[in-house]
């Protein structure tokens, strides 16, 4: 499977291989060990791969968790707003990231006579 002793020191990380290479050294790998066994076929070995399609679902799923706790807590995301505007206005020019959470914070919590920096919210 996936060889990780380089993290144990001396050698070096071996180069990226495609997943064809690694169904087929799990292949040679698990008729040397396993003589009777059946092995995986290759789409359960690509689902519980640790490159497979399903930890990058995984991934997204946690960043829009992670992005959902910060906008309950009031935290905007630039980041989310640089694609939104790169999708839907592409010709307007995008604020920078200082403008960005000024005018989150003025939407959340405005000032008394507009012009910024009013009283505490508490």
């Amino acid at each position: 499977m996936l060889d990780l002793s380089f993290l144990n020191g001396g050698r070096q990380a071996p180069p990226p291989q495609a997943p064809e290479d690694d169904y087929a050294r799990y292949l040679a790998e698990h008729r040397a060990q396993h003589r009777r066994g059946e092995p995986m076929s290759r789409e359960t070995f690509e689902r519980y791969s640790l490159g497979s399609d399903w930890l990058g679902g995984l991934k997204d799923a946690a960043r829009k968790v992670v992005q959902t706790c910060r906008l309950m807590v009031g935290i905007h995301d630039y980041e989310y707003y640089l694609a939104h505007m790169r999708e839907r206005h592409p010709d307007a020019e995008p604020m920078s990231r200082a403008e960005f959470y000024r005018h989150c914070l003025e939407a959340r919590f405005p000032s008394a006579d507009g012009a910024g920096g009013g009283r505490c919210p508490c």
